[in-house]
């Protein structure tokens, strides 16, 4: 559907996906690293707009089952792959739906090519969330967290969702910045 990229282009997508666990690593989640990552390429917004976009990590929220639990630093530490734990071991719940990693892709497309009267067309920024659902489980085989979680870390393929994150942020920039060649509606706000 796009086409094919110049060294420019696969330049900054690659780049996304290396910012997107440089974040991680410095203790963002999948929606933050991924919100932070785009942004940092793309130079969309201030980067303390990543606050909008926090509660989606773990699939939209998280619950402590005992009131004695560090939710931050024992989420931090699943995060990390310090602290593996199985399904329903953990010391709380997630909500587990959509991975936070696409749903940020998702916010910073409706960032750049959505409204903001109820006259503007939406053809640009659905298509490209459409585009960007589709991508992200062909390549996944999944859109929700919990799903995804279990497939690749819970099974033991990766200690992590790094490789979630990387490739979130780098299938949501290259849609950004191709969707001007293959979607006329988006020729506008173009990044």
């Amino acid at each position: 559907m796009t086409p094919p990229l110049d060294a420019d282009l696969q330049a900054k997508i690659e780049a996304a996906g290396r910012k997107a666990i440089e974040f991680r690593r410095q203790g963002f989640h999948c929606s933050e690293s991924v919100f932070l990552a785009i942004n940092d390429t793309l130079h969309l917004t201030d980067p303390a707009m990543v606050r909008l976009v926090t509660g989606f990590h773990g699939g939209g929220g998280t619950h402590r089952l005992r009131l004695d639990v560090n939710l931050t630093a024992s989420l931090e530490a699943v995060a990390a792959g310090e602290s593996p734990v199985a399904p329903g071991e953990a010391p709380f719940v997630q909500v587990g739906h959509l991975c936070g990693a696409l749903a940020s892709g998702i916010v910073c497309m409706g960032f750049v090519h959505g409204r903001t009267t109820p006259a503007d067309d939406l053809t640009c920024v659905d298509e490209l969330c459409f585009e960007l659902h589709r991508r992200f489980e062909e390549e996944f085989g999944a859109r929700e967290c919990r799903a995804l979680r279990d497939r690749y870390v819970h099974s033991g393929q990766y200690p992590t969702c790094e490789f979630i994150y990387a490739r979130g942020a780098q299938l949501a920039v290259e849609l950004l910045l191709t969707a001007p060649q293959w979607l006329p509606e988006c020729r506008k706000n173009h990044p």
